[in-house]
């Protein structure tokens, strides 16, 4: 690891960037965290521990990736810039806990990644791609066992929204199944480089113990909730017929709309259609 660069003093991060002639992209969200008590906070609350494996999704400069070294028995890096690939290798060297991989996560094999029963991931997500990446995370034969990442705020506010709320909707069932979802802070744009447009939150998922209500088919329910959320205006027995299927018990009133039903009443209509 180069001592000799601190990625959490603005003036320095600035020159090393106009000495390797990088500039963030726009496209790939890239908006690098720079301050350590925030970088600080995000690990304490991940609870990352030296027993932990941890996958790290856009790691960026790297500033997250030394922590986690610090604290965890393993980190895969995953980056899709290869410019930022060849800084984290001369930046973090060969360090015998990093795993460093230049790919999209995004098309990432999540079940063979969390193979592993006890994967915790961290992550100051690109914000472009930051719902599609947790979507795939929650899904029922990968779920690993934490998950700590900084998102958008207005993706915070969904993931932690009531049913019958604006915010409501297919990300918040799907993440909600599986997981205990709390927000840890709020997080000022200067805490960045360059300063994003839009605010940001961290985050903590921790997977539930037992899902809210057990799934006959996980396949069907994803794909219902998928199906659903399109047509959030209509009513279930609308979306029902659309979909081929027939509630055979499930005990709910059929003249709701998606937005209105809790993630256990998702997953128990699901077990009852046929």
């Amino acid at each position: 690891m180069d001592p000799r660069l601190n990625l959490t003093r603005p003036v320095e991060v600035r020159a090393h960037l106009r000495d390797i002639g990088f500039s963030p992209s726009k496209s790939m969200g890239q908006n690098f965290l720079i301050d350590a008590h925030m970088r600080d906070l995000i690990l304490d609350a991940s609870e990352v521990g030296p027993a932990d494996p941890v996958i790290e999704v856009g790691p960026g400069l790297g500033v997250m990736t030394e922590g986690l070294l610090d604290r965890a028995a393993s980190v895969l890096a995953i980056e899709l810039d290869a410019r930022l690939v060849q800084h984290l290798r001369t930046h973090l060297g060969d360090h015998p806990k990093l795993e460093l991989r230049n790919q999209d996560a995004t098309r990432t094999d999540w079940v063979r990644e969390l193979r592993a029963p006890n994967v915790r991931v961290v992550s100051n997500l690109p914000y472009s791609v930051g719902s599609r990446i947790l979507y795939d995370l929650a899904a029922p034969d990968t779920r690993p066992l934490s998950i700590t990442v900084m998102v958008q705020s207005d993706v915070a506010e969904r993931l932690l929204a009531a049913p019958g709320s604006d915010a409501y909707g297919l990300l918040t069932v799907r993440m909600s199944w599986a997981y205990d979802i709390k927000r840890v802070r709020n997080v000022p744009g200067a805490c960045f480089l360059p300063p994003p447009r839009v605010g940001s939150t961290v985050v903590h998922f921790q997977r539930r113990e037992n899902p809210l209500c057990a799934l006959d088919d996980p396949d069907r329910f994803a794909a219902l909730i998928k199906f659903a959320f399109t047509r959030r205006r209509k009513q279930l027995a609308k979306i029902l017929r659309d979909f081929k299927a027939e509630d055979t018990g499930s005990g709910l009133d059929l003249t709701r709309r998606p937005e209105t039903l809790a993630p256990e009443e998702w997953a128990r209509l699901t077990n009852h259609l046929v």
